[in-house]
């Protein structure tokens, strides 16, 4: 059985919760929106009960893709600032004031004559001038942030906070003490919560709390962090001058350092982390200048064909308004987007190159200000998925580019969950071992969920040893479930295997993903936007309904549709990038996109070609609400296994062709694995798939043969 941890991360529309296993593979997601939060003028205010009911909608969400009775510690970021005041009893003294409540009336200017010039204190925001408010209220007992009170409702033994989520309050971080200046404010520290480094044990999982989430009772609690902090830490940045860009509507860098930077005229000041830093700051520029230009397809089709080898020679600095912070301190300067080429596809270049210049800027500005040699930028954001963006970004930082780990703030405190544990994720990667035949493996089990495609056949004719294989261990008393990652129905499924030469003499059963996601639809689990009558594009092979004619659907072309169901790629007949084009208008209108197939690659008669799961991804990247059905989610397995007859799972043994769906699928549900070198694997060298594997063991064998 494979354990994982929990990360969540409460933000400030929804939670997020993440399971997070000790290789670092996100396991799987759940989220829960939270009510708009109260306006009134400058305060901005939340009450924490619907954090915690948001928590446990996240949890419930994220038990449909793994086993929670898995999980063995938690750990919760919040957003930076947000503050209440709670009785001894943990009781909401007043809703909770969020980071951007400016309500503190001169404070601000109190602030100036007394903390440092390097405190995170200052400004209009601060949460030490907010929480001079609820200093005489009758019943207080503390005043802490969003983070510790999710914690003690978790069950911390005593009002706790980290670091990162003490430093705005006015934590000194280089003493690892809250400063003398505070009792001069008005904030006695005693009416603040003790402070830990992040990721330090703070308690187990009270047994109320574990009853209310689903969670088993005495896991570990750790400290967690901020909301900002938790993404640099999904990143995968863990060596001093890693680096890591998010690059959304600004372009925020942050850098790992071995000394804390802090440099308030450039919105510079360090979070720690143990005995390392994170410093960085925030550029106005970014995609914001990109969008009051062109719309997302307008992009995606100038970025296809920008020639980013010949620089264009235009100096441009691409703020969306005037007024700069980082890496240039003025509040005037204006942008520079002149002269303006022709060519949309030449100006869209030179802004492409002023803001890998910016972002080139922010990192030699923190190096100027004591900060370590850069050796390595993750990047995260919608502009990482822009290849002609990253390759001129590539050319202006000269050192390696590459995906952040994860842009899940909640896998970032994930990580610091599994170091309370002791673990560094990542450290543990899978491997596999080669075994003669199924005959030598099932001794060891009694049921198999099976792969189709790749496992038993290339989708023209069997593999030479597959069908004897199956017919000896159904023979020796074993069950076979087929588990198939088709949007086609079971039935379907059953008959194209008979003509390839399986039947009952072969297999029990067949669960596929489109069976999952035609039971959802006919449940009412998707909405409105796939129930009858709804207008819908089905994306697949021309003249094949997959089964989902059966809703009643009004079947629409893509631009007039409310939902799209992707059913299969085009490939090998059609280009899947052009699939990609046809869907890419209503993708970027952000519609819901049902994966029926969730396959990245898929076996052809000419190949190994992208698969549905493929074009998802590139319609997420414009703006598409992605909903998933099949492997490796952990729902499809449970109905496969309910399918053998619920067996013990230390009897079951997962089958498949690819590392990401069959063993990744495997791993989440607590299953033994055993991956094949044909299908999508053919001419796979073994030895270095190593990045591929979930942890632990896998057995290996060439083909499926006895």
């Amino acid at each position: 059985m494979h354990h994982f941890v929990i990360g969540l991360d409460l933000g400030t529309s929804g939670v997020r919760a993440a399971a997070v296993d000790a290789s670092g593979k996100v396991l799987g997601l759940g989220s829960a929106k939270l009510p708009p939060t109260l306006s009134l003028g400058a305060r901005r205010e939340q009450h924490p009960d619907d954090w915690w009911v948001a928590i446990k909608l996240a949890l419930r969400e994220l038990s449909r893709e793994v086993d929670l009775s898995l999980t063995r510690a938690i750990a919760v970021d919040g957003t930076s600032g947000t503050i209440l005041p709670v009785d001894a009893s943990n009781q909401p003294l007043a809703p909770a004031r969020l980071y951007d409540d400016a309500d503190t009336g001169d404070r601000a200017a109190r602030l100036r004559s007394l903390a440092p010039r390097e405190s995170a204190a200052h400004g209009a925001t601060s949460p030490a001038a907010r929480a001079l408010d609820w200093v005489g209220l009758p019943g207080l007992h503390r005043i802490i942030h969003q983070a510790d009170w999710v914690n003690r409702q978790l069950g911390s033994t005593d009002y706790v906070t980290d670091e990162n989520n003490a430093l705005k309050t006015g934590y000194d971080p280089v003493a690892r003490a809250w400063p003398e200046w505070l009792r001069e404010f008005g904030l006695e520290p005693a009416m603040l919560p003790s402070v830990v480094p992040v990721g330090t044990p703070i308690g187990t999982l009270a047994a109320a709390a574990a009853n209310a989430l689903g969670l088993p009772a005495g896991i570990v609690l750790a400290a967690g962090t901020t909301d900002g902090c938790a993404t640099f830490l999904a990143s995968g940045a863990r060596e001093i001058g890693d680096g890591a860009t998010a690059l959304g509507s600004t372009l925020v860098v942050k850098l790992l350092c071995d000394r804390p930077i802090f440099a308030p005229e450039y919105g510079i000041y360090s979070h720690r982390l143990g005995d390392r830093w994170l410093a960085g700051g925030a550029s106005n520029c970014g995609g914001r200048t990109l969008a009051a230009l062109w719309d997302s397809a307008t992009l995606t089709r100038l970025s296809a064909d920008l020639d980013t080898a010949t620089p264009t020679g235009l100096d441009y600095y691409p703020l969306p308004a005037p007024g700069e912070r980082f890496p240039v301190a003025d509040a005037t300067l204006a942008p520079r987007l002149t002269p303006r080429p022709a060519e949309d596809a030449r100006f869209l270049l030179g802004i492409l190159e002023g803001l890998a210049e910016v972002e080139r800027l922010g990192y030699q500005r923190l190096r100027e200000l004591g900060g370590p040699a850069l050796r390595s930028v993750r990047h995260a954001g919608g502009g990482g998925r822009n290849p002609a963006w990253m390759r001129v970004r590539a050319r202006a930082l000269g050192v390696p580019l590459t995906d952040a780990w994860s842009e899940e703030a909640a896998a970032g405190t994930a990580r610091l969950a599994w170091q309370a544990l002791g673990v560094t994720i990542g450290a543990h990667p899978g491997h596999l071992r080669p075994r003669r035949g199924l005959g030598e493996l099932a001794k060891d089990f009694d049921v198999l969920l099976l792969d189709q495609f790749g496992t038993m056949h290339d989708g023209q004719r069997p593999y030479p040893g597959a069908a004897d294989a199956l017919r000896r261990f159904r023979e020796g008393g074993g069950k076979v479930v087929v588990l198939s990652n088709s949007a086609k129905p079971g039935a379907d499924n059953r008959a194209r295997l008979a003509k390839l030469g399986f039947d009952g003499r072969h297999f029990d059963a067949v669960v596929t993903s489109g069976d999952a996601a035609l039971a959802a639809m006919r449940d009412g689990r998707l909405g409105r936007a796939f129930r009858a009558g709804a207008k819908v594009h089905l994306s697949g092979k021309p003249g094949d309904d997959y089964g989902f004619g059966s809703v009643g659907f009004r079947l629409v072309e893509p631009a007039a549709c409310e939902a799209i169901i992707l059913a299969a790629s085009w490939e090998p007949g059609r280009s899947w990038r052009e699939q990609v084009a046809a869907l890419a208008e209503p993708a970027a209108r952000g519609v819901p996109v049902l994966v029926a197939n969730p396959d990245l690659e898929m076996l052809t008669p000419e190949g190994v070609r992208p698969s549905a799961g493929a074009v998802a991804r590139e319609l997420e990247k414009l703006g598409a609400k992605l909903i998933w059905f099949g492997k490796p989610l952990a729902d499809l397995y449970r109905t496969a296994l309910l399918a053998a007859g619920e067996p013990d799972r230390a009897q079951v043994l997962v089958i498949g062709d690819s590392p990401e769906h069959d063993l990744a699928g495997a791993h989440r549900s607590g299953l033994a694995g055993c991956l094949l070198g044909t299908g999508i694997m053919v001419g796979a060298d073994a030895a270095k798939l190593g990045e591929r594997l979930p942890p632990g063991e896998w057995a290996w064998l060439d083909e499926l043969r006895w």
